[in-house]
């Protein structure tokens, strides 16, 4: 069979600051890329189409998909571009209706049904590999796929959910994924060491954390691991094979266990593998000995998910790092010359004026700490912040189901307390203003987001002084 597989351009949503999605989180489909391999190993064509990699309007992917011919058509999305695939979904329909069009991602996966809509004929719920493996050997022999799990489809006019799919526990059975399918010179990332053509890896899937703002629907919580050498085995591949050197992490937490990590550190080392990597973790999940083996590996760049430096709202997010872990953290990634980002959120539940004042004031005079996002939090659905936000807790007032509008930047969904979506953007945009007019900061946003996104950057700070001056008093008075 012929098989494409598609991603489409999303940035154009953020307006402004799809110049800084664009920037920073135009990352190969992984997912995708793993599919593709397996199809591949089972002798199909593929082809996959980065609609956002390569700049592709709607219309264009539309139109390179009628001319590939495919068989089966796969699109993947999150909740906060669904809309986009929606679109994209029915244009095809309109197109090429005899094709079947299967969707998946997490926005399926956790809406299951509520998001099966009548341009969709296949949809695949969590871990896919193991479902896909055998829906193409059904599909293909026109054999009955209600015995594939994790999958929905139509059975007349009802929809059949097969049942959930088993984790899949030895990862390192998936074939390494189809990069040789995508443009690799498009994927490049700005950083302190200057723009590097990265790639995106996995040693690890699931999350035994249970922050109230993230969902563990595709990959659950019980951490399975990869072995050391088969990482070092993919890398020492991606590099021969496409010259990639510079790696991204994909980890909820890098360094969750500690020999792991370690031991990849060491054989990238042994095998002189000569990279460059960056990922996240936690503060209270790194100390010297991490950073120094990890430093000496590659690590330039780590982020920590701070979040807020109110403890009130940590406890309440689930997040009970101490402060004086990043702080810790921070200046340990420092003493190594590893770029530091700390990653926050204005408008978790008991956000006040207040406590976005703390959290502004130490990001804004830490050194330490190279770069910082500030994004507004979002209750994307499967998340325990969905369910309080529905159900009013913490003060919480959810005012669209309008999942186009879930977005983490210049978009707001809920009242927090006594403030309003609009202060949330609000603060947000005098949040980047205050972190990056830092001096010790400029450079390496430039590097980050370039000349334009320095012009941008400045733009958006001369117009949120003028139109919230009430605003930034309240600020400084705590109110």
């Amino acid at each position: 069979m012929k098989i494409i597989l598609l991603y489409p351009k999303w940035t154009s949503e953020y307006g402004i600051f799809g110049h800084f999605a664009k920037k920073g989180s135009t990352w190969p489909p992984l997912n995708l890329a793993y599919i593709a391999a397996i199809a591949e190993r089972k002798g199909h064509i593929v082809k996959i189409i980065d609609g956002q990699a390569e700049g592709l309007s709607l219309k264009a992917i539309i139109d390179q998909t009628e001319e590939f011919g495919p068989d089966l058509i796969g699109i993947t999305a999150t909740t906060p571009f669904f809309n986009v695939v929606n679109t994209l979904a029915k244009g095809l329909k309109n197109r090429m209706g005899e094709k079947a069009i299967i969707i998946g991602g997490h926005h399926i996966t956790v809406l299951k049904e509520k998001a099966f809509f009548p341009w969709f004929d296949y949809a695949f719920i969590g871990e896919a590999e193991n479902s896909w493996n055998e829906f193409l050997e059904q599909y293909e022999n026109d054999k009955d796929i209600s015995e594939v799990k994790g999958i929905l489809y139509r059975k007349k006019e009802n929809i059949v959910f097969t049942g959930n799919v088993d984790s899949i526990q030895d990862i390192d059975s998936i074939p390494y994924p189809a990069r040789h399918l995508l443009n690799s010179s498009l994927y490049k990332m700005g950083t302190l060491r200057g723009t590097k053509q990265f790639t995106t890896i996995m040693t690890a899937r699931g999350c035994p954390f249970r922050c109230i703002f993230c969902s563990t629907e595709v990959f659950g919580r019980r951490v399975r691991k990869r072995k050391p050498s088969s990482v070092i085995d993919e890398m020492k591949y991606i590099i021969n094979k496409q010259g990639t050197k510079h790696f991204i992490f994909l980890d909820d937490t890098l360094t969750l266990d500690r020999k792991h990590i370690l031991d990849i550190c060491k054989l990238i080392e042994e095998k002189n593998l000569n990279i460059t990597f960056e990922g996240n973790t936690r503060a209270d999940f790194v100390d010297e000995e991490i950073i120094l083996h990890m430093s000496r590996a590659g690590l330039i760049r780590i982020s920590f998910g701070l979040e807020t430096v109110d403890e009130n709202i940590k406890t309440i997010i689930k997040k009970d790092v101490p402060l004086e872990s990043y702080k810790i953290a921070n200046k340990l990634t420092n003493k190594y010359g590893i770029e530091t980002l700390n990653s926050c959120m204005i408008g978790l539940p008991g956000e006040t004026i207040s406590t976005v004042k703390k959290t502004l004031d130490f990001l804004k005079n830490s050194r330490e700490i190279k770069q910082a996002n500030m994004s507004i939090a979002i209750p994307y659905p499967g998340t325990e912040l969905y369910e309080m936000a529905k159900k009013g807790e913490y003060g919480l007032k959810l005012i669209t189901d309008d999942f186009s509008k879930y977005r983490r930047y210049n978009s707001a969904v809920m009242f927090v307390g006594k403030l309003s979506p609009k202060d949330l953007i609000k603060l947000q945009n005098k949040a980047y203003i205050d972190i990056y007019s830092m001096p010790w900061r400029i450079v390496p946003m430039l590097k980050k987001s370039g000349i334009f996104g320095g012009v941008l950057t400045l733009s958006r700070a001369v117009k949120h002084v003028i139109n919230n001056l009430s605003l930034i008093n309240r600020i400084k008075i705590g109110a």
